[in-house]
């Protein structure tokens, strides 16, 4: 990434599948028991951004921005740990040589006594799914990833320098295993075979964005009858029905102990170890209707139309 701004290595990102879009892939199918300590984002949302249906990056979580600062940190402690000799390389992304839509971005490639292999810093503030120092017992995200690494830089081993919150820094080890790789990558090429380039989409998910992007997929309806269901349509509606009616209840709950701890509160600013209730900074609003009002020529001039969305409105539930 050292040559390129963000913006292209968002948009170049979108070409193919990443290290992390591969730990991606292989975790969403994997069993729970072998996720423990594992990222699990949306295929869905991953899909959309590839089809450019939704935006490159976004923002990014705390998590995701603590470790990009700690990065530096982490790779300086790894220096040190290696020695002066241990010269730690930023690489930028790289497409695999023979794997058309595999690309990697690694933290650091690593020379040391002859031998060039490559290193991730990861900063972590739970254990849960890592091993003991020294060991190859990683999460099942970072072990994927850090396989994608080693295929794409033919390296022998690739190391993973972790920070568990603020003092307990550990170093893990995993070896080339080609076979294991090839599995990986036969996989994932096969989901982007089917996915991206074939334009299938897969399992839609409860994401914000495959909302997005379903809504841009199908922006406009092509007929003003209604057609008859399938039976998976139906079942669909009947469980979302119990869904909302479930949800309506919990949120009428909800509001009721809110409003009863507002009560308590009165005009205290708040209730020790328990809730405050304080007014928030006062804010000018724009007031659009006196201004139309007052200058309709301008309030015109101004006032752009856009495209209505469309509405889910379920049909058959009780108000």
């Amino acid at each position: 990434m050292a040559e390129m701004s963000r913006e292209e290595w968002l948009q170049e990102r979108t070409k193919g599948l990443g290290a992390t879009d591969c730990a991606n892939i292989i975790v969403n199918s994997a069993n729970q028991s072998d996720r423990i300590g594992c990222w699990k984002g949306s295929l869905f949302s991953m899909w959309s951004t590839k089809m450019k249906l939704s935006p490159a990056g976004g923002a990014s979580s705390p998590a995701a921005r603590r470790g990009q600062i700690m990065e530096e940190y982490v790779c300086r402690m790894y220096q040190e740990h290696l020695g002066d000799d241990a010269k730690l390389i930023q690489q930028g992304l790289t497409w695999h040589p023979k794997r058309q839509h595999i690309f990697g971005t690694p933290d650091r490639l690593v020379e040391l006594d002859g031998i060039r292999f490559g290193m991730d810093a990861k900063t972590r503030r739970s254990s849960r799914g890592w091993g003991e120092e020294g060991t190859n017992l990683l999460p099942l995200d970072t072990e994927v990833q850090c396989r994608v690494y080693m295929d794409i830089f033919d390296t022998p081993y690739w190391d993973v320098a972790t920070l568990f919150g603020l003092d307990d820094f550990r170093i893990y080890r995993i070896h080339n295993d080609q076979g294991l790789i090839d599995d990986i990558l036969d996989i994932c090429e096969g989901w982007f075979s089917k996915h991206v380039t074939g334009e299938t989409p897969p399992l839609m998910d409860g994401s914000a964005r495959a909302k997005e992007a379903i809504s841009k997929m199908h922006p406009r309806e092509s007929s003003d009858t209604l057609r008859s269901p399938t039976g998976h349509e139906l079942d669909i509606h009947k469980e979302l029905l119990n869904v909302r009616a479930e949800h309506k209840s919990l949120s009428t709950r909800k509001l009721k102990l809110e409003n009863q701890l507002r009560e308590a509160i009165a005009d205290d600013i708040g209730i020790e170890g328990v809730a405050t209730w304080k007014a928030s900074k006062d804010r000018k609003r724009f007031d659009s209707n006196a201004f139309k009002e007052a200058e309709p020529e301008l309030y015109d001039k101004y006032t752009t139309t856009e495209p209505g969305a469309r509405t889910l409105r379920l049909i058959g539930e009780s108000k």
